[in-house]
């Protein structure tokens, strides 16, 4: 085997959704699958039969099962904040690394251990990856502008190990064989530091060696409360990535809890309340990393159940199903995500499908239609419970393709990464026009193993006034008010274009901000779509019909919020006999928000909507009951439609 067998994967751009010799999660960093026996083939797309490429499929990293027992060295050369009044030793360091690392290791379906097993002072240089020592430094080289980062080296290929090989190339064997070690399992055979593998097969994925790197210019504090950057949140979140798992887009856990799950690519370490979430390992991280390694399910000890383990077939369930994009093409990385109906929590997230990249005549990798091979999706889950699940795009909001994984970046390339928020249905034939694409089913998981066949077509719409780049507004903290009501009115003529086109309101969105306390949400108590008029004198909005109301709304922090219209499929006739009835009336979308709190975190209150900053003033605010005003701003606010199923004739509206 040759090194050019091993990949390192940078953990903030690599990550995944493939399938490997064991489970599809969708939540597994990636790399590109390089097969010797490939055939190259000419490409119906290309439409030039002699120009052949090879088909370089995706795969997920994780650790094979025989080498699942992690062992981690600390470098103790230098410790974090050296030489200041804050140094940190590594003796400390290490015992908060091996705490967060206890938390992944706890998680009862999963078979996986990390521990910190050595410290050793492996000298004054950053991290060298590929010598298989798994190391944990205070030592980065320049130019790194991350926080932290969990590099791996992966295998591109499937593989058989030979007792004696040197896979590294530095004159030191780095296979045994395991009938005459008497183990089956990767170690340090030789006692020279770096880890050896029992000879065998090892799939295209398999991790060969990972390092934790933290910022040597970041100011480090062992607690949420003291300046700096807490050791414990950041290690917690980047030894995830050392599991194999992707970030996960999970920003608002749930909409009684604003707090992000383990594995956002964000974490605001300024905010203690938001250090503190992300050292709490979050149900869609834990489920990922069990489904991974599905504690019962495996073949070597390390996979057995002991005392106070759960198998994975016992604790969870799989829902499964397939994305279509509206234009009948697999919907690959929609990021799936599965909802607890109680508390209102996500409980597990996944992206779906698979796809390839090609390697081109001249060497290069592309991307070509034929990259999208699936749209199919898994999803593990508690058993015993009830829930709702939907889809979102890697649309940029919170995160974007290229936070997320080599596959979502290939996605975004086939344009797969713009639709709509979407809910998924039980027992209903999915199709492109819903008229209320958010409406949701429920979902029961008692003794099953899976749901499945819970389809998605992503729903074709046109939006009104696309909420464009944005930037927060203080309004609410400069007036000090307890009540809002923020307003947009929607252009009358464009509006009657639309239903002349046989198009109906479906829903409003409203990219919305958390700013205050994180772990408190902010809750629009009421959202509807009105008919009023603006009074000539003052500006001030008369509401002269409520066409749709909604109550007690959670926002998504950072997010477009989305909100479902009720009567869909009336709302283009009222609309046309209040533009018929009156020359002046408007359409306007209207979100309030009552009894606005001071988060004791940044003393400022909850629950605004974001500014758009590409678009002239068309936005009105009204505080505390007060009139609803215009305000020469435009709040990033939209509108929905989707195909009323009915003619078009019927929609026209006279002028």
């Amino acid at each position: 085997m040759k090194t050019k067998l091993l990949l390192c994967t940078a953990v903030l751009t690599a990550l995944s959704t493939t399938a490997i010799a064991q489970n599809q999660t969708g939540r597994q960093l990636d790399v590109i699958k390089f097969d010797p026996d490939a055939v190259a083939a000419p490409l119906p797309s290309v439409g030039d039969d002699s120009v052949l490429f090879i088909e370089r499929p995706l795969v997920g990293i994780f650790w094979d099962e025989r080498c699942a027992s992690v062992e981690y060295t600390f470098n103790s050369n230098v410790g974090a904040n050296p030489g200041t009044a804050d140094e940190i030793s590594p003796e400390v360091l290490a015992d908060i690394v091996q705490t967060g690392l206890d938390r992944w290791n706890d998680n009862p379906s999963s078979y996986i251990e990390m521990n910190v097993t050595n410290i050793t002072d492996l000298g004054p240089f950053p991290r060298v990856g590929g010598d298989f020592i798994n190391e944990i430094t205070f030592i980065t080289p320049g130019g790194f502008t991350a926080l932290a980062s969990s590099p791996s080296f992966s295998l591109t290929s499937d593989e058989t190990f030979v007792a004696g090989e040197d896979l590294d190339l530095d004159g030191d064997s780095d296979v045994f064989d395991p009938v005459a070690a008497g183990r089956n399992t990767c170690f340090d055979i030789d006692g020279d530091g770096d880890i050896e593998f029992p000879a065998g097969d090892y799939a295209a994925g398999t991790i060969m060696d990972n390092d934790v790197q933290f910022a040597s210019d970041v100011l480090w504090a062992t607690d949420t409360v003291s300046p700096g950057a807490d050791v414990d949140a950041v290690s917690t979140h980047e030894f995830g990535h050392s599991h194999g798992l992707s970030h996960a887009i999970t920003n608002q856990t749930g909409d009684n809890d604003g707090g992000s799950s383990t594995m956002f690519p964000f974490i605001f370490t300024g905010l203690p309340t938001a250090e503190e979430q992300v050292r709490t390992l979050s149900a869609d991280d834990l489920g990922a990393s069990a489904n991974i390694y599905q504690e019962g399910n495996g073949t070597t000890p390390i996979s057995d159940l002991q005392p106070g383990d759960i198998a994975f077939d016992t604790a969870y369930a799989l829902v499964s199903g397939t994305a279509t994009a509206a234009d009948g093409r697999p919907l690959t990385d929609a990021a799936v995500t599965v909802v607890d109906f109680q508390t209102q929590s996500v409980a597990g997230q996944t992206y779906s499908g698979d796809t390839s990249a090609f390697e081109t005549p001249a060497g290069g990798l592309a991307v070509f239609a034929e990259s999208i091979i699936n749209g199919d999706y898994s999803v593990p889950v508690l058993r015993n419970s009830l829930y709702t699940a939907e889809i979102e795009a890697l649309d940029g909001t919170p995160v974007a393709t290229g936070n997320i994984s080599t596959s979502a970046i290939i996605s975004g390339i086939a344009g797969l990464n713009i639709f709509p928020d979407e809910a998924i249905r039980r027992g209903r034939v999915e199709t492109a026009d819903e008229v209320a694409p958010l409406r949701t089913s429920l979902l029961s998981i008692r003794s099953r193993n899976s749901v499945n066949g819970l389809d998605v077509v992503a729903n074709n719409e046109i939006v009104q006034r696309t909420a464009g780049p944005i930037t927060f507004s203080g309004t609410g903290a400069i007036i000090g008010a307890n009540d809002f009501v923020y307003a947009e009115m929607f252009d009358r003529n464009e509006v009657s274009t639309l239903l002349a086109q046989g198009l109906t309101p479906v829903s409003g969105g409203a990219e919305t901000f958390l700013i205050g306390e994180v772990g408190s949400t902010a809750i629009f108590s009421n959202a509807r779509l009105v008919i009023g008029t603006v009074d000539d004198v003052s500006g001030a909005i008369t509401v002269t019909d409520v066409l749709s109301s909604e109550d007690d709304i959670a926002g998504q922090d950072g997010d477009i919020a989305s909100f479902q219209f009720n009567g869909t499929r009336a709302l283009p006739f009222k609309i046309r006999r209040a533009f018929n009835a009156d020359p002046n009336a408007q359409l306007f979308f209207m979100l309030e928000v009552n009894d606005v709190e001071i988060g004791p975190d940044s003393g400022l209150p909850l629950g605004f909507v974001g500014v758009d900053t590409t678009q002239a003033g068309t936005s009105f605010l009204g505080t505390d009951n007060g009139p609803i005003t215009p305000i020469g701003l435009t709040f990033a606010m939209e509108l929905r439609y989707a195909d009323s199923g009915r003619p078009a004739s019927r929609f026209l509206t006279n002028f």
